[in-house]
């Protein structure tokens, strides 16, 4: 079933009020791609953007030194 303009418009003034968005550029010939980074969290029952999350979170802390 397609969802109507009024619900697709909600959903998007949701996701612009709740949430912030990052770009990150990644070379395509990189030893660390983008096939890599989805590869691994794949590999470990993540979601890319659940592994980005994590990776970024445990560095912050490291680097806090928590």
């Amino acid at each position: 079933m397609a969802q109507s303009k009024a619900h697709m418009d909600a959903a998007s003034r949701f996701n612009k009020k709740t949430y912030d968005r990052i770009q990150v550029s990644i070379r395509k010939d990189a030893e660390i791609n983008r096939d890599v980074i989805r590869n691994h969290a794949q590999s470990r029952g993540e979601s890319t953007n659940g592994f980005l999350l994590r990776a970024v979170t445990e560095t912050i802390r490291r680097d806090k030194g928590e």
